[in-house]
């Protein structure tokens, strides 16, 4: 008969491998947690500057965290232009569809392979590992047709068959304008003779950096619509403007790499930087490649510009708990 001693024994030996095999049953492997991802890059071909979208699908457990490639990613020589919110779908049998979007922009003619991404997951249990992506390919296209090498020729000038106009008409422009000229130096004679009021108070300070850029990028949200180059200088204008202001460095001289050295010098962190440099690298696409984004990205572009202000300013003013303005539609 066994003692009383050792059926205690046995019955916490019983117990810890109850607890030790409820746990490996319950740890899933990654492969049971996150199935393998799906990926698909569109379209296939494409010119200098067409804008791509790579999806990656993952399928996962009910309550994975999944942690995805960042704008710090490798993307085999393509930029990272915008990368949306993830979309989540609830599947049967405790299972979940995450989608990650990017969208991507190359400005160099070839062949590009977008590398394996990985993407990391956390599961309830803490259990943690990580699944990659497929590599997928682009060709890029330039924009010039098939064996032109060189820029065309400037169309004949137009031939006007009407005589020149009479010279009178110039001459009275020239007589009008001299008057006007002489007018307004006889005013500001008069006005210099004019003792200045005592003053009463001093002047006011001038606005701070990220007040005048708020107010330069209000200034530019009506040309959205109606003169989209227009509304991209001045977005990097004021952008340009503001963090040489603020920073005290020559932003407004730098390229995209002398400009993310010269924020990282300056301890602006990471995210701020790169929304920085996105943004530039969107205007120049705009000013210089005759890229004309849609409307929303024209608005979205204008809340990045306000949220660089509202990251790196040094204190909450008034005007920065405002929401960006809208853009015209």
């Amino acid at each position: 008969m066994l003692s009383p001693r050792t059926i205690i024994l046995a019955f916490v030996a019983f117990v810890a491998f109850a607890l030790f095999a409820s746990r490996i049953v319950h740890a899933q492997t990654p492969a049971d947690a996150v199935s393998e991802p799906t990926t698909q890059l569109t379209p296939a071909v494409a010119t200098v500057g067409d804008r791509l979208t790579l999806t990656i699908t993952v399928e996962h457990r009910d309550g994975v965290a999944l942690t995805p490639p960042g704008y710090g990613a490798g993307f085999g020589g393509i930029e990272v232009v915008d990368i949306a919110q993830p979309s989540v779908e609830t599947r049967e049998g405790g299972r979940a569809r995450t989608m990650f979007t990017y969208t991507l922009a190359a400005f160099k003619t070839g062949e590009f392979t977008v590398p394996a991404q990985s993407i990391s997951f956390t599961t309830p249990d803490g259990t943690a590992g990580t699944v990659s992506t497929t590599p997928r390919s682009v060709t890029i296209n330039s924009v010039l047709d098939p064996g032109d090498a060189s820029l065309r020729p400037l169309k004949p000038q137009l031939d006007i068959d009407a005589a020149a106009p009479s010279p009178i008409a110039p001459v009275l422009f020239v007589a009008m304008l001299a008057a006007l000229t002489a007018l307004g130096y006889v005013l500001q004679a008069r006005a210099v003779a004019i003792p200045p009021p005592a003053l009463v108070s001093a002047p006011s300070p001038p606005a701070p950096p990220d007040e005048r850029a708020r107010i330069a990028l209000d200034a530019a949200a009506p040309l959205a619509a109606a003169d989209v180059r227009a509304y991209y200088a001045l977005i990097a204008a004021a952008v340009r403007a503001y963090l040489g202001a603020r920073f005290d460095f020559p932003a407004y001289a730098m390229t995209r790499t002398e400009m993310e050295r010269g924020m990282a010098a300056a301890g602006i962190d990471r995210w701020p930087a790169r929304l920085t440099a996105n943004l530039l690298e969107q205007c120049d696409a705009v000013q210089f490649a005759g890229f004309i984004p849609a409307l929303e990205r024209r608005a979205a572009d204008l809340t990045a510009a306000h949220e660089i202000i509202d990251l790196t300013s040094p204190a909450e003013t008034p005007s920065s708990t405002q929401s960006a303005p809208a853009v015209a539609p």
